[in-house]
């Protein structure tokens, strides 16, 4: 068997190439033709230089109406009975695009009602931008099956879903991510078959994007990890690695993507401030940059954060290794995370996966609404079940911020339960093996056997 995985960016990398889903292709003798950005770039053709593996480099085809149109499909089209995401993010698009804001509404009002309609202007824009440019890497290869992690978000995706389905090749989606399905508006290209971590998803997936193909609950294979007991990550030794006390409180703050939270670092210098107070002194605080910080309009703030370290506040910048494959980082930091993560005592994030790590860890968590603004997000229709399982405690102001802390770090056991249920809805019923399962579906498919 041969498919095909489009790999866009380095989450992508990480969690199609680098877990159990990558591995039980191999062992099952399939062939793997991964389409990239950075194909060429030496330390990913020596990472994938085995047997089960061709490299190919995506061709990008990318026109400046369909950006237009795409930027703008998720106003035209969103139902209004769409969750809270996107009503959100129309309140953002209204303050920032004005016009634009006008126009789309305007569309929405039919478009927004009727699927047969939307249905309509999807198929324009699969008829306008039907990735002709990937016809002569299908024919070379042609795959049994062609593998995305987005069912066309990523306009490289799309291309691909659309230009398989004109060859006559069955494709898949993984799902990427467990927010995509109510924060990117609708599928611009339907894969034969949907791959998703949990009843959740499989439930948005039909209700906010009338898709009635088949899905598969198979987990989400990046977190398996947690679930194994491997010597890498254990929480004892990384401790023991990095020099920090079994009598200090390690506190791991996570920095998101600054375009969602620009003010977090104003947050972050004051918890700083904070810990360096006398009591404190049994506390070491891990300060982990998102990887989106790394390349691109906001590296300048790595300079910003480096200025927080002392001799109890470490800044880790995450190794990226590609400036042509986004955030892309190599194997090993998965380990790092987990270990991390299993030796913390405490997880503080604005709103992230991180959140999700930490429960798989058994780590208590904080979340940050002390901006108002940002606090929108916690009624974002993905994170509703996080907020619900009652696993997180977010905060909303500074004085809230050292409370929670200093609970958390005298009663480590406080809203275990509700961890616990974060883990059992997003995991779903495959957490520890969601690679292996994913992997055997994939396969299924590829032959074209019937799967549950």
């Amino acid at each position: 068997m041969k498919l095909l995985f489009n790999i866009t960016h380095g989450f992508q990398a990480r969690m199609l190439l680098r877990t159990k889903i990558a591995e039980g292709l191999e062992a099952a003798g399939a062939t793997m033709v991964v389409v990239s950005p950075n194909a060429d770039e030496p330390y990913f053709r020596a990472e994938f230089d085995r047997p089960n593996y061709v490299l190919e480099r995506m061709p990008e085809h990318y026109p400046k109406a369909e950006k237009a149109m795409v930027s703008t499909r998720a106003y035209f089209l969103m139902n209004p009975s769409l969750g809270a995401t996107l009503h959100y993010k129309r309140d953002q698009y209204k303050m920032h695009h004005p016009w634009r804001y006008q126009i789309t509404r305007a569309g929405n009002v039919v478009l927004g009602s009727v699927p047969l309609l939307r249905r309509a202007y999807l198929n324009i824009e699969n008829t306008l931008f039907s990735g002709r440019e990937l016809d002569a890497l299908l024919a070379t290869h042609q795959p049994d099956l062609v593998v995305s992690g987005t069912p066309g978000y990523n306009a490289q995706d799309a291309h691909l879903l659309r230009a398989a389905r004109r060859h006559g090749i069955p494709t898949a989606t993984v799902m990427l991510s467990w927010d995509n399905l109510t924060s990117k508006g609708y599928m611009a290209a339907e894969p034969d078959h949907l791959l998703v971590w949990n009843a959740i998803m499989a439930d948005e997936a039909r209700r906010y994007h009338d898709y009635q193909k088949p899905i598969y609950e198979v987990g989400a294979a990046q977190f398996d990890i947690y679930g194994q007991d491997l010597a890498e990550t254990d929480g004892h030794a990384f401790r023991e690695r990095h020099g920090i006390a079994a009598d200090k409180k390690l506190i791991v703050w996570g920095t998101i993507n600054e375009a969602i939270y620009p003010g977090q670092l104003d947050v972050l210098r004051a918890f700083c401030e904070e810990l360096s107070r006398p009591e404190h002194q049994d506390k070491v605080l891990w300060v982990r940059i998102h990887p989106q910080t790394i390349f691109g309009s906001y590296a300048h703030l790595a300079d910003e954060h480096r200025a927080l370290a002392s001799d109890r506040v470490i800044i880790e910048l995450p190794p990226v290794r590609s400036e042509k494959l986004k955030w892309d980082l190599p194997r090993q930091d998965m380990w790092h995370l987990t270990g991390l993560l299993k030796a913390a005592d405490l997880l503080i994030t604005p709103q992230s996966t991180l959140t999700i790590d930490a429960a798989c860890a058994g780590t208590p968590i904080i979340n940050l609404a002390i901006d108002k603004w940002f606090a929108r997000v916690f009624k974002y229709t993905h994170y509703r079940d996080v907020v619900d399982s009652g696993g997180v405690w977010i905060v909303h102001s500074m004085d809230e911020l050292m409370r929670a802390t200093g609970q958390y770090l005298a009663k480590p056991e406080l809203h275990r339960d509700g961890r616990e249920r974060i883990v059992s809805h997003q995991m779903g019923q495959f957490f520890g093996r969601a690679g292996e399962r994913t992997a055997a579906v994939l396969m299924d498919l590829a032959r074209g056997a019937t799967t549950s």
